[in-house]
C-alpha cells in the first residue's frame, strides 16, 4: 500500500494513521452514545400506555396486572371505561426492577427474571 500514488498532500503512512484515528473517535463515539441512551426502547412511544401495552411489556397475562394494582404495584388511571398507565411510571418500574435484580431482590411479581431485555 505505501507504493501506490495517492493525489493528496501527505505521506501514504500518515493517511492511513488519521483514517485509523478517525475510525477509532467514531466507533467510541458511538459506543459512548449507546451506553448513555435509556433503556426504553422496548416502549411505545406514547405518553398514555393500555392495559394490553403493559402486558406485553412485561410478559404478563392481564389477571396479573389486575393483581398488581390491587396490590398497589402499578398505578394507573381510568378514562371512561378504559384504564390507562403513564409512561413514566412503567419506565420508573422497570428501572426499580433492574436495579433489584442487579442487587438480587426479587422482582415486582416475586420472581427473578434472568434476561431483562427480552422481557422489557
Amino acid at each position: 500500500m505505501n507504493e501506490t500514488p495517492m493525489l493528496f498532500p501527505m505521506a501514504p503512512g500518515e493517511f492511513w494513521k488519521q483514517i485509523k484515528a478517525t475510525i477509532e473517535e467514531v466507533v467510541k463515539a458511538n459506543i459512548n452514545q449507546t451506553s448513555v441512551q435509556p433503556p426504553t426502547d422496548h416502549l411505545p412511544e406514547k405518553a398514555l400506555l393500555k392495559l394490553t401495552d403493559v402486558c406485553a411489556v412485561f410478559q404478563v397475562s392481564k389477571p396479573t396486572l389486575y393483581d398488581w394494582l390491587r396490590q398497589n404495584k402499578l398505578k394507573s388511571f381510568k378514562i371512561k371505561s378504559r384504564r390507562y398507565f403513564l409512561r413514566t411510571d412503567i419506565e420508573a418500574m422497570i428501572r426499580q426492577h433492574e436495579a433489584a435484580h442487579v442487587t438480587g431482590v426479587k422482582t415486582i411479581a416475586g420472581r427473578y427474571i434472568e434476561d431483562t431485555k427480552s422481557v422489557i
